[in-house]
């Protein structure tokens, strides 16, 4: 009976301790830079030479704040949420939820005519962070797929 217990006991420990590594969702903070040449968007503004996220991730509560640059000028937008699937009021524009589908994060913003979808996942590794974004309302309806590389050492102004 002992040689059957104490394998069961060591596999019911090596499931359970990977159940819980599995189950934790990933951390996408960090400051990611978009890769331009790996990312496929059908709509950009006029002008615009780039882009970057800064990510601080806390469990459940996403904090991005997303820089657009145009030449020397940076357009900056902060967003703060929780991933809980809760209907809120975002800024004073936008109601939406945030939740997890899986190991992505899922952003559903919309008001009167316009619905932002944005599904938030790693690309081939940690280091690749996918921004897969389906835009309906004016100017026109969009799908952009955004891929940033994870910016190692130094801090963005």
């Amino acid at each position: 009976m002992q040689k059957i217990f104490k394998p069961l006991i060591l596999i019911i420990g090596i499931f359970l301790c990977s159940s819980a590594v599995h189950g934790q969702h990933p951390d996408f903070s960090g400051t990611w830079i978009l890769n331009l040449e790996k990312s496929k968007l059908e709509d950009v503004s006029d002008g615009f030479t780039g882009s970057v996220f800064i990510i601080a991730q806390e469990g459940d509560e996403f904090k991005l704040t997303r820089y657009h640059i145009y030449g020397k000028k940076q357009n900056r937008i902060k967003f703060k949420m929780k991933a809980d699937g809760e209907e809120r009021r975002i800024k004073l524009f936008f109601t939406g939820t945030l939740e997890w589908q899986g190991t992505n994060l899922v952003s559903d913003l919309w008001r009167n005519n316009f619905s932002n979808i944005v599904n938030y996942h790693f690309g081939t590794d940690t280091n690749e962070f996918v921004a897969d974004e389906v835009y309906k309302g004016a100017p026109r309806d969009h799908h952009n797929i955004w891929v940033f590389d994870r910016m190692i050492g130094a801090q963005v102004n």
